[in-house]
């Protein structure tokens, strides 16, 4: 620009100035007054009013009184409107949960838990550490073992390797009884015993055994005894349940990527597995031949950890029915998968398909699902919610084990104040026959998320107190569970019922209670009852313990 414009330019703005200054003047004053007025109510605000004793304070005297020279009230916090309608429903759940933990304590002659929120004046020093439970087999490196790690072996890839064997597992022994019609009373016995071998801290080849329980024809037998008929029953077997190795790409070829910068980091598994997706509802396998691809550690656009894995498999699916027969063995079947897994700032979002070709008779299968997990912060307390959409697409004609339907599946917990135990509210919609993609032989159906009334044991010939199908069928579940001295015990009471929306009649009401107590680190004992009735038939119940054993 000239200079002679921006000279023209300035005197004029002085002129402007010299005209106007007496309204500058009169603008800068009101706007300090202002300033002053506004400091001196924040002042006055913040003043804090005189306290004067009202006598002095003499020996003996156990208190002292204050007098105020003005009354000081704080405003009173109140709910909105909005938190109690939406809060009312908890609020009225929670109301049962003290009475119900104060019964049960006289019951079982122990005491209710509650949290200790007021720090002791008695100081109680140092408490000792409980001692580490080892495993029953470990060489080289202690599990959860504290100390120097051990110098390592660098293989010629550049990886460093400490090998470790460890051997664990879980004992079940338990005496049943249930009548659905026809009574009937076991003892069923189960023994899962695994081998790992450590090579580092990402690749291990981990082994395992059912020795006590044999799958045959995609049924279960469990060793043990009937009572009814007086035959033992013999499960023994030597097949290997699981048998695979997983480790991650980077890891083992460190010197392929030595600055960590071509993102080599993907973790793989291949053999005989357990596979799980979407809580159950999706996928519920015990045992399938397959191998698996994963990223990991991916984030961007708000998310800040994306988690995906490929999955093929090709022998061990049981394929799930919502009409007919539950969770047989499909010889031909093969499965393709993606399992994603995302967190964000509030929620984890799970988003997994797949698709089954299946053998004749069985059908191809494209399934789905979609499910939210998150807190919710309410007013009066926090709330734990999972929220899942899922749905089946059969591809071609339409079988038992290949239908269409959609389910929805929805789960609500949270905590009493000053209490620590669990409120929990589940509820499911099956619309028409959503079909699972594959489940283990002992695993049910999809709804044992449920509850304690829908879900099975994995033991024996006791199956769920309301066993269910996804086939358009509506339900829900409330349990209370309480903790007793000081979580060495526990007991959940839940009652639930089931109602079709198509179809002949199939509701179902029930109520069920399980108590367990842990006796040392390594055993539980446990003692389930229930009593259901299901429309159209007698009622039904059932009573069992069992002692578990962790090693």
């Amino acid at each position: 620009m000239p200079y002679g414009i921006v000279t023209v330019r300035r005197s004029l703005i002085r002129q402007n100035m010299k005209q106007h200054r007496p309204k500058l003047k009169l603008i800068l004053v009101l706007m300090a007054m202002a300033g002053a007025w506004c400091l001196a109510r924040g002042a006055a605000a913040q003043e804090l009013p005189t306290v004067n004793a009202a006598e002095e304070l003499l020996p003996g005297d156990d208190e002292v009184y204050y007098e105020m020279s003005e009354v000081v009230e704080f405003p009173s916090e109140e709910s909105p409107l909005w938190c109690e309608i939406l809060e009312a429903t908890p609020t009225v759940l929670s109301w049962p949960d003290e009475p119900l933990g104060n019964f049960f304590a006289h019951l079982l002659g122990t005491e209710h838990d509650h949290p200790e929120t007021e720090l002791s004046d008695i100081a109680i020093g140092l408490q000792p550490i409980p001692p580490r439970p080892p495993l029953l087999v470990e060489w080289n490196e202690l599990f959860l073992g504290t100390g120097f790690l051990a110098q390592g072996i660098e293989t010629h890839t550049g990886a460093i390797w400490r090998p470790a064997f460890w051997v664990f597992g879980e004992a079940r022994t338990g005496f049943q009884y249930f009548d659905r019609g026809t009574p009937t009373t076991e003892w069923a016995n189960r023994l899962d015993l695994f081998g790992q071998i450590n090579l580092s801290g990402t690749e291990r080849i981990l082994v395992g055994v059912r020795p006590l329980d044999e799958e045959s024809s995609g049924l279960r037998r469990f060793s043990g005894y009937d009572f009814k008929t007086g035959d033992s029953i013999d499960g023994l077997n030597t097949n290997v349940q699981t048998l695979f190795f997983e480790g991650d790409f980077g890891e083992i070829f460190p010197n392929l990527d030595p600055y960590d910068t071509r993102m080599l980091d993907y973790g793989f598994s291949v053999g005989r597995m357990p596979l799980l997706a979407q809580q159950g509802l999706l996928i519920n396998e015990d045992m399938i031949d397959a191998v698996t691809v994963t990223r990991n550690t991916l984030y961007g656009h708000g998310n800040l950890n994306l988690r995906m894995t490929g999955v093929y498999a090709w022998r061990g699916l049981n394929r799930n029915s919502p009409t007919g027969r539950t969770n047989e063995f499909d010889t031909g079947s093969r499965m393709v998968a993606l399992l994603t897994e995302s967190d964000f700032a509030k929620r984890t979002v799970n988003i997994d398909a797949t698709y089954v070709e299946g053998s004749d008779g069985f059908g191809n299968l494209f399934a789905f699902g979609i499910s939210a997990i998150r807190r919710h912060h309410g007013y009066h307390n926090t709330y734990n919610t999972s929220l899942h959409l899922l749905a089946s697409i059969p591809e071609g004609q339409t079988t038992d084990f290949a239908d269409q339907g959609e389910l929805l599946f929805a789960q609500t917990s949270w905590t009493p104040h000053h209490t620590e135990d669990l409120i929990y509210l589940n509820g499911f919609w099956a619309i028409d026959q959503f079909t699972s993609t594959a489940r283990g032989p002992t695993m049910g159906g999809p709804l044992g998320q449920t509850g304690i009334l829908f879900a099975g044991i994995e033991l024996g010939r006791y199956t769920a107190p309301i066993a269910v199908r996804t086939d358009n069928l509506a339900g829900a579940s409330l349990g209370y569970q309480m903790f007793f001295d000081h979580t060495r015990q526990q007991l959940i009471w839940e009652i639930g019922g089931v109602k079709e929306t198509k179809g002949v009649s199939r509701g179902a009401i029930g109520t069920a209670l399980r108590y367990q107590k842990a006796i040392g680190q390594h055993s539980i004992v446990v003692v389930d009852g229930f009593v259901s009735k299901l429309e159209g038939q007698r009622v039904a119940q059932g009573l069992r313990t069992e002692w578990r054993v962790k090693f």
